[in-house]
C-alpha cells in the first residue's frame, strides 16, 4: 500500500469500523460497561472477568472521538470506574471484576491508577469537568508515593517494575498537556529520571524488573520487551514536544536497539531476553509510533522500515480480519494465529498509533 492509501484507509477504519464496533458490540448494555474482549466473530466474551483498567482505557479512546455519543460513553465509563471502582472496605482501587462487574481484587495498583489518570486527561481535553475526580485520583496516587517513583501497589509488592512507571510518564505528560499544571511536568520528569538512571542500559535495552532500591534484578529474573522499548521512543518524543524540553536521552541508540530485536518478518517479539516465540499486536503499534517519531525528527537510520512498511506488516498479520474494526491479537514467530479473541485493551494502542501516524508525528 502507498502512503496515500493509509492516509485514506486509517480514518475510515477508525471512524466507520472500529469505533462503531467497540461502542456497539463492545458495550455490555446491561451494566453500561465494556466487555473485556470480543471473539473473532465479533461476539462478546461475556463470561470473562474484566479489568477495571480496560474500562478507562476505552474511555480514553472514546473521549478522542468527535462523536458526542462516543464522548458521552467515555464519561459514563469513567464515572463507573470512579463511583464503583473503589473497594468499600479497604478503599483501594479495584483491578479485576467479575462478569457482573462486582469487585474481585482491589490491590490499589499503580498501573491501574495511571490509566485512571490518563482517562481523566482525555476527558479534560474533551472539555468535561472532572476536577473533583482528578483531585481524588491524585490523593489515591499519593498513597503509593515512594522516595523515588511509586510503589507497585498498596502492599508494596516486589519486584518494582518499569512498565507502570512508563505509563505514569505517559499520563503525567498528557495531564501537563491538558492542564498546563507544572506538578504534572515534574511528575513526568521524575519518571524520566528513573528511565535514564535505572531502566535504560548503555546499549539501548530497557530493563523490566528491579529491587526496592531500583537496582536491576539478575539475568534469571530479568526481561527485555522490545514493545516497551519502542513505546519509550514515542513517549520521549511526545514529552519533548509537549514540554519544549530535551529529555537528555540518546533516542537513536534506543531506537537502534528496538530495530535490532525484530524477527525475520520485521515485527517485534513479545520478549527479546529471554526470547519468546510469540508476538502480540500491541508491540507492533509501538514500533509504528517509534518509526513515525523518528521520521518526524529526521533521525531514521539507514535501512530502518518506513511507517508505511510497518503498517503494511501490521495490516497483513493483525488487521485483515473478518470483523470490520477488529483485530487478531497474537501470532507465533512463524505467523500461526494463536489468539482466540480480540482484547478491548488493544484498541488504546491502535488508536494512539493511527492518530500519531495521521498527524505526521505531531503531538495530539
Amino acid at each position: 500500500m502507498t502512503t496515500m492509501d493509509f492516509k485514506t484507509l486509517l480514518p475510515t477504519w477508525l471512524q466507520d469500523q472500529a469505533l462503531p464496533l467497540w461502542t456497539g458490540a463492545g458495550v455490555d448494555v446491561a451494566t453500561g460497561t465494556v466487555w473485556e474482549a470480543l471473539d473473532h466473530d465479533g461476539a462478546p466474551c461475556a463470561d470473562m472477568q474484566r479489568r477495571l483498567r480496560v474500562q478507562v482505557r476505552q474511555a480514553y479512546c472514546f473521549a478522542m472521538s468527535e462523536d458526542p455519543a462516543h464522548q458521552a460513553l467515555a464519561l459514563r465509563l469513567f464515572r463507573f470506574a470512579m463511583d464503583h471502582g473503589f473497594d468499600a472496605d479497604s478503599g483501594n482501587l479495584a483491578a479485576r471484576l467479575a462478569p457482573d462487574t462486582s469487585i474481585l481484587t482491589a490491590p490499589h495498583d499503580l498501573y491501574d491508577l495511571a490509566f485512571m489518570l490518563l482517562a481523566a486527561s482525555a476527558l479534560i481535553a474533551m472539555g468535561a469537568d472532572v476536577a473533583a475526580d482528578l483531585d481524588r485520583l491524585e490523593a489515591e496516587l499519593a498513597k503509593l508515593k515512594a522516595p523515588r517513583g511509586w510503589y507497585e501497589n498498596a502492599a508494596r509488592d516486589l519486584p518494582r517494575r518499569q512498565n507502570p512507571h512508563m505509563h505514569m510518564f505517559e499520563t503525567a505528560t498528557a495531564l501537563f498537556a491538558a492542564t498546563g499544571e507544572g506538578r504534572f511536568r515534574d511528575m513526568a520528569e521524575e519518571c524520566l529520571g528513573l528511565f535514564r538512571d535505572a531502566f535504560l542500559t548503555e546499549d539501548g535495552r530497557v530493563l523490566e524488573y528491579f529491587a526496592e532500591d531500583w537496582s536491576p534484578l539478575g539475568a534469571d529474573e530479568q526481561a527485555v520487551e522490545p514493545g516497551h522499548m519502542a513505546e519509550w521512543v514515542y513517549l520521549i518524543d511526545r514529552y519533548e514536544q509537549v514540554t519544549g524540553r530535551r529529555a537528555d536521552v540518546e533516542i537513536a541508540t534506543l531506537y537502534g536497539a528496538v530495530l535490532a530485536r525484530r524477527d525475520a518478518t520485521g515485527l517485534l517479539p513479545d520478549r527479546a531476553d529471554p526470547a519468546s516465540e510469540t508476538r502480540r499486536m500491541w508491540p507492533q503499534t509501538e514500533l509504528l509510533k517509534a518509526a513515525v517519531a523518528m521520521a518526524r525528527r529526521g533521525e531514521t537510520p539507514v535501512g530502518a522500515p518506513s511507517p508505511e512498511a510497518v503498517l503494511a506488516l501490521m495490516w497483513d498479520q493483525y488487521l485483515d480480519t473478518p470483523v470490520a474494526g477488529g483485530w487478531y491479537d497474537k501470532r507465533s514467530a512463524a505467523g500461526e494465529l494463536l489468539s482466540e479473541n480480540m482484547p478491548a485493551s488493544t484498541f488504546y494502542h491502535i488508536l494512539v498509533a493511527f492518530r500519531f501516524y495521521l498527524s505526521g508525528g505531531a503531538s495530539t
